[in-house]
């Protein structure tokens, strides 16, 4: 299970549309998020019968000023449940700054601490001269690595995709089938993910109950690729009302899959109106 809190927590956030981005404005309906909100995921793994709940992913938004510079600060931490932090112990915590004005990414960080692994990462994203400084380094090897790359409108760390996502006017009124690609900037590179709209489907959880949802099939091209025969494909279902919460996730892998399912809200910016019968 080694490295599925990262990635759970990756596909999650990751998913908006390039070239449909725009900054917010007055004219715009209120955010989909707001300050004090709070979101907690379980992944795990499932094969045939047998479904085991490895970690908890939490994301939370505040306020803060980064640089004199109003911003939403985006915490996520993934943590091992305690039975199989035993066996192998992830601690993983991400910072993120949006601008509030225009929902940009200004800075964001990791630190991760998987095992024995330990690894810190920085993207510093400077806007005016459209390039993203990253910095990443390996603490157990002491191996550091920084590059300085081209970003276009839209390129974004995992997170500040995800909370742009949910404010993007008309997702609700997608085609079934339309597709897109977003990129998606990493410490040594700028991934793409090429996603599609499946339509709406109601999923059932224990938490949350029935949801209506916007589902997706997305798939991660390997590196710089550009071919996506080799990609990871996952699969997520967006509750379908004006807080755009991610409620479950999926992905096959060679023997079952890898999942992560909403188990618990607060402070939503609106209604959960998607829930059935509530």
């Amino acid at each position: 299970m080694k490295r599925l809190c990262i990635f759970a927590t990756m596909c999650l956030l990751s998913f908006t549309s390039v070239g449909s981005w725009a900054a917010p404005d007055s004219a715009e309906p209120p955010l989909a998020f707001g300050p004090g909100e709070e979101l907690t995921y379980t992944a795990g793994y499932s094969a045939a019968v047998v479904s085991t709940d490895v970690a908890t992913i939490t994301f939370r938004t505040d306020t803060d000023r980064l640089d004199g510079v109003p911003c939403y600060r985006v915490q996520a931490h993934g943590l091992t449940k305690s039975f199989f932090s035993v066996f192998f112990r992830m601690d993983d915590r991400y910072d993120t700054w949006l601008e509030q004005a225009t929902l940009r990414p200004l800075l964001a960080t990791a630190e991760i601490k998987e095992g024995s692994y330990r690894y810190r990462s920085r993207l510093t994203f400077n806007w005016k001269a459209g390039r993203v400084y990253t910095q990443g380094k390996n603490l157990k090897k002491g191996y550091e690595r920084s590059r300085t790359m081209v970003i276009r409108p839209g390129d974004f760390d995992p997170v500040a995709h995800f909370f742009n996502l949910r404010c993007l006017p008309g997702i609700d009124s997608m085609k079934k089938g339309e597709a897109g690609r977003l990129n998606l900037v990493m410490v040594d590179t700028i991934r793409t993910i090429r996603y599609r709209f499946l339509g709406r489907e109601i999923i059932d959880a224990p938490a949350t109950g029935q949801v209506r949802c916007l589902k997706f099939t997305c798939q991660l091209a390997p590196g710089d690729a550009e071919s996506f025969e080799e990609g990871t494909d996952f699969y997520i279902w967006i509750s379908d009302d004006r807080n755009r919460i991610p409620i479950y996730l999926e992905t096959p892998i060679r023997v079952g899959r890898v999942q992560a399912m909403l188990t618990g809200w607060r402070n939503l910016a609106h209604p959960f109106a998607a829930r059935v019968g509530r």
